[in-house]
């Protein structure tokens, strides 16, 4: 394809292929070097002639000073010198002339010395001193010391010829050669009266003198000089070697450059000519320049029927002119074009194409060449209206199916929010009686006079009535856990105190068992930053767990510390037992909700694995276990916990109910069910309230208006409404407004927000302890009632003091009897024990009883010597 070739093909000069450039290179390099070379030469052998010339030019001023001396001696007629600085020469012992003078009384002899020997004194003292070599010589001899070599020989030959002076840089082996000059000696008549055998006439040549100076110290002073030229050639050179490295980089970038320019010139032709879609290129007038195979196979028009045409020949009329008025607008504007367009085959068929229209531009802006590139959509506007029709089949069933979502959805919501209503209608419902079994059977233990039988019974019941509460709890829990209103709160926890609370709460039911707690820790950090609720609560279940399936040996809890950071730390907690063990296919379903393991059912929902995992996972570890059946089991998990450098936290002392309040205050108690209103009373009027009642909030509102009350105690659901609408209602009061507590058995948080949001001032969900209940009243009325107030309350606190040397007197099998109670912390045992001692020793029964029926168990370990004690 001739045309083709002419449009994206050009030759890439020779000179600029990479081998010739690189020839080039390496040729200016060498021409480069020789210059520099042949400078270096020239520069050398200048150095050379100056180091001569200036050779010459001393020696040629020494002779000629010689001369001038000899002249000065010749025309005094000689020269007297005294005798010791007379030379040793050999023809001044036939002429010596003395005399004798006197200088300040000294005597001493001079020698007068002619022009020549004063003349040879002088250049003797120059050879010694001067680094020169002077002498002269003669054809006639008188001193064969003076015998001419060759040269001189030769020189004396020129000078007889005529020639004023001779000179001659000589090589000498081994150095860089001598600057050797000779100035003829003519007779004169003064000389004739010394000269008078050698027969030389007056003017005639009668000797030479001759020096010769080595050229070392000329060529030595221009060293220097040499350096510096050296190093500036060097310099250029390098200078050279760089400008043409430089030139012969970009010709090398140039030369790839053409060469990639041609390559892809080379691949746009063949891209264009083998693509599948249908490509064409056109002048700035629309003249058609080159089309591909795919545009002939597309149209079903041949190349030499195109070639100098328009393409105006495929319009198919479908499109106004309006259209083509708004695509060359933007192409004139962008520069390109991009679109569908239908057009019209040589058989005259209408398909559709998606069409590119590129202009290319020259450096002046002026458009060059526009390149369409096109391909026949036909296929996939068929494949879209069948797509079309799929989609909306697919819409109508989606929208059926998001219906049928909806609903089920609403379903869902509507069931869960029946179970949430079901769960906290069965809180409420179970919460209520069980505020009231708990509550007295806690009251009734306070009795002194109960029997052991009686107070067993009375154990049994409110261990049975905690039981019953803690199912309540666990499902509540997963309710909370499975709904995601679960919120971790993280705070400064002492870890091993909590450890040593969680081991001591469940020391006495593996004492009972006959097993072994152990707790043991590696270097974990005093305080660390967790949420204890949830900690403490993995743990209790996880030791409850180990204590309900072992039945003998030992259960280990291990907590080990990994430094993560500087600020946080990696916890390991585990929980070690000697029990049943779990087998593998229990241990798939073990962490499932109402699942427990073995063949007997023991109590419990089967939820405390359930929710311990969950609360791992929400404090960033996972609950695992390793076990095998009959061997035992091990729950561990792993947490990172930042470490809390703050002040120890402070331990919360249990309040004691021992004391009369200092002022009485007014409580309303705003309850339908007469036991919630009789267990207050019995909680409060004890210690000094005055304790009124209510049963509807119409009831309570005329108390409240009628009456001073200091505290409002109120139910959530009343005969005429909710307990909020009275909160409500005291809030608008003002400073009349009473304080107001939800006492309710409604246990959800929603609950407790509620209560709080409209105004109450605190909350607290039944069934609750004594102790709770009081430090409750205490935050709020600030009337301290947990305060004794009476005589009465010091023996509760302070008995152990008067105890200590009792228990000291007691058999060492009594004292070991009361010990092992005390620490199990059963109060069945510790009542037994101290009653045991109390008949023989009333002092220290009396002394002991109070501190174990008030549950100060630290005072009574202190009072029993084990103030040490640690698990």
């Amino acid at each position: 394809m001739p045309c083709q070739r002419a449009l994206f093909v050009k030759a890439i000069p020779g000179h600029f292929r990479p081998l010739a450039a690189f020839r080039g290179a390496v040729l200016f390099t060498l021409v480069w070097t020789v210059l520099v070379l042949v400078s270096l030469v020239v520069q050398r052998e200048q150095l050379n002639r100056t180091a001569a010339e200036l050779a010459r030019i001393a020696a040629i001023a020494n002779l000629k000073k010689d001369m001038a001396i000899r002249e000065w001696a010749s025309s005094v007629e000689g020269v007297f010198i005294r005798e010791k600085y007379v030379p040793p020469f050999n023809s001044l012992d036939q002429e010596q002339r003395f005399a004798t003078t006197d200088r300040s009384g000294e005597r001493f002899e001079l020698v007068l010395v002619t022009p020549m020997h004063l003349l040879l004194a002088i250049q003797s003292m120059s050879n010694q001193k001067a680094d020169l070599h002077e002498r002269l010589t003669s054809k006639q001899l008188r001193n064969r010391e003076n015998m001419p070599d060759e040269w001189e020989s030769n020189a004396l030959d020129e000078l007889e010829k005529g020639a004023s002076i001779i000179t001659e840089s000589l090589p000498r082996r081994g150095g860089h050669g001598l600057m050797r000059v000779m100035i003829p000696m003519r007779m004169e008549e003064e000389c004739l009266e010394c000269h008078r055998d050698t027969l030389v006439p007056v003017g005639g040549l009668r000797g030479a003198a001759s020096i010769s100076i080595d050229l070392n110290t000329y060529r030595a002073a221009q060293e220097p000089t040499w350096r510096t030229i050296q190093y500036w050639h060097g310099a250029i050179w390098l200078l050279g070697l760089s400008t043409i490295s430089l030139l012969h980089g970009i010709a090398r970038r140039r030369t790839k450059e053409l060469i990639k320019q041609d390559q892809e010139r080379r691949e746009n032709e063949m891209a264009f000519a083998a693509m599948a879609e249908g490509a064409i290129i056109t002048d700035p007038d629309g003249t058609i320049l080159w089309v591909n195979d795919a545009f002939c196979e597309i149209t079903g028009y041949r190349r030499d029927e195109v070639i100098g045409a328009n393409p105006r020949l495929l319009k198919s009329g479908m499109h106004d002119d309006a259209f083509y008025s708004r695509l060359w607008e933007q192409l004139r504007r962008d520069g390109h074009w991009r679109g569908e367009l239908w057009n019209r085959r040589k058989t005259g068929d209408i398909y559709p194409e998606q069409i590119s229209i590129q202009a290319l531009r020259l450096a002046d802006g002026s458009v060059r060449r526009y390149i369409s590139i096109f391909s026949d959509i036909s296929l996939r506007k068929k494949n879209e209206g069948e797509l079309a029709a799929y989609r909306e089949h697919l819409e109508e069933l989606v929208r059926q199916r998001t219906e049928e979502l909806t609903v089920a959805r609403d379903q869902a919501e509507a069931a869960n929010r029946s179970k949430s209503a079901f769960l906290a209608n069965m809180s409420h419902e179970l919460r209520t009686p069980l505020n009231a079994v708990i509550g007295f059977s806690k009251l009734m233990e306070k009795d002194a006079s109960l029997s052991p039988e009686n107070r067993r019974t009375l154990e049994i019941i409110n261990h049975s009535g905690q039981h019953l509460l803690t199912l309540i709890n666990d499902i509540l829990e997963l309710s909370k856990i499975e709904s995601g209103k679960m919120v971790m709160r993280p705070e400064e926890v002492d870890l091993v105190e909590l450890l040593k609370q969680v081991t001591d709460m469940m020391r006495l039911r593996a004492e009972e068992q006959g097993l072994r707690l152990h707790l043991a820790t590696d270097g974990i950090p005093a305080l660390v930053l967790v949420d204890p609720g949830m900690l403490r609560q993995v743990l209790l279940n996880l030791l409850s767990n180990a204590v309900k399936f072992t039945e003998h040996g030992e259960i280990t809890v291990r907590v080990s510390a990994y430094p993560v950071s500087n600020v946080s730390q990696r916890l390991r907690f585990s929980v070690r037992d000697t029990g049943i063990g779990i087998g593998p296919a229990d241990l798939r379903r073990i962490f499932s909700s109402f699942e427990q393991v073995g063949s007997v059912h023991r109590a419990g929902t089967g939820l405390g694995l359930t929710i311990s995992r969950s609360y791992v996972r929400m404090m960033g570890g996972e609950l695992a276990v390793d076990s095998r059946l009959g061997e035992g089991s091990e729950f561990h998990f792993t947490i990172t916990a930042p470490v809390a450098y703050g002040a120890q936290p402070e331990r919360r002392e249990e309040p004691v109910v021992a004391g009369k309040l200092e002022r009485t205050a007014a409580v309303l108690v705003v309850d339908d069910r007469p036991e919630g209103r009789l267990l207050v009373h019995a909680i409060l009027e004890p210690i000094g309230f005055r304790v009124e009642e209510a049963t509807t909030l119409e009831e309570a509102w005329s108390v409240v208006e009628n009456r001073a009350i200091d505290l409002v105690l109120l139910d959530w659901y009343l005969p005429d409404g909710e307990g909020l609408d009275l909160i409500r209602r005291c809030a608008a009061l003002g400073g009349r407004r009473p304080a107001v507590v939800m006492l309710t058995a409604n246990a959800m948080a929603e609950s407790r927000a509620a209560a709080l949001e409209a105004g109450a001032d605190g909350f607290l969900s039944k069934p609750f302890e004594e102790a709770e209940l009081l430090r409750l009243i205490d935050s709020v009325l600030a009337l301290d009632p947990l305060q004794p107030g009476a005589a009465q309350a010091a023996p509760v606190r302070d008995a152990w003091q008067d105890a200590r040397a009792l228990f000291d007197t007691l058999p060492q099998e009594e004292r070991d009897r009361l010990v092992r109670a005390a620490i199990s912390l059963n109060r069945e045992e510790i009542d037994a024990a101290i009653t045991a001692i109390a008949d023989r020793v009333p002092a220290l029964g009396e002394a002991l009883l109070p501190l174990a029926r008030e549950r100060c168990y630290q005072q009574l370990w202190e009072a029993l010597g084990l103030e040490g004690n640690e698990s």
